[in-house]
């Protein structure tokens, strides 16, 4: 029970803050300006809606996922200057490394679901496509290399391998939410 508690948290908080993110626009449909609004029902804006809710969910569970480092980082720094709040600092490194392998995989599933909804949105890979298909290839790749370096906790190099590949998939990222 707690395992599927774990499990659905994490997608509660994804989507919650993805519906106030994107999904809740306030829309005024006053005609002071005498534009017309066209109404489409297509099933395609439908998945295109879907696929860009879940795209933004990616970015939040993968910058959940990376707090992680800035947290670990800054901490000696933290515990020296403001000792009186070294409990909540290490607690909350605890609980973020709790769930960092959590977020990764939530990051990745939710990216290939974003990917297979805008490509049956769009019917083609375009530019932006091919590029969102490079970060989710990073991603996999990093993933593997995290995997390996669960099980072996001092793999320095791992580590640095990891990070450096998750720095391009944001960069990556980022041109792919750009364009």
């Amino acid at each position: 029970m707690n395992y599927i508690k774990m499990l659905l948290i994490p997608f509660f908080i994804v989507f919650t803050l993805s519906f106030l993110l994107v999904g809740n626009n306030i829309v005024s449909a006053e005609h002071d300006f005498d534009e017309t609004y066209e109404h489409h029902d297509d099933e395609d804006g439908i998945y295109e809606d879907l696929g860009k809710t879940i795209g933004w969910g990616t970015v939040i569970t993968l910058g959940a996922s990376g707090f992680l480092f800035p947290i670990r980082r800054s901490m000696k720094w933290l515990i020296t200057n403001y000792p009186k709040s070294k409990k909540t600092f290490i607690s909350t490194s605890k609980l973020f490394g709790k769930y960092h392998i959590l977020m990764g995989i939530l990051a990745l599933a939710l990216s290939v679901i974003h990917g297979i909804t805008m490509y049956i949105s769009e019917g083609e890979l375009e530019g932006d496509g091919v590029i969102g298909l490079i970060g989710v290839i990073l991603m996999i790749v990093a993933s593997i290399f995290g995997l390996i370096l669960s099980k072996h906790k001092k793999g320095k190099g791992l580590r640095n391998t990891h990070m450096g590949l998750i720095a391009f998939t944001l960069l990556v990222v980022f041109v792919h939410i750009i364009l």
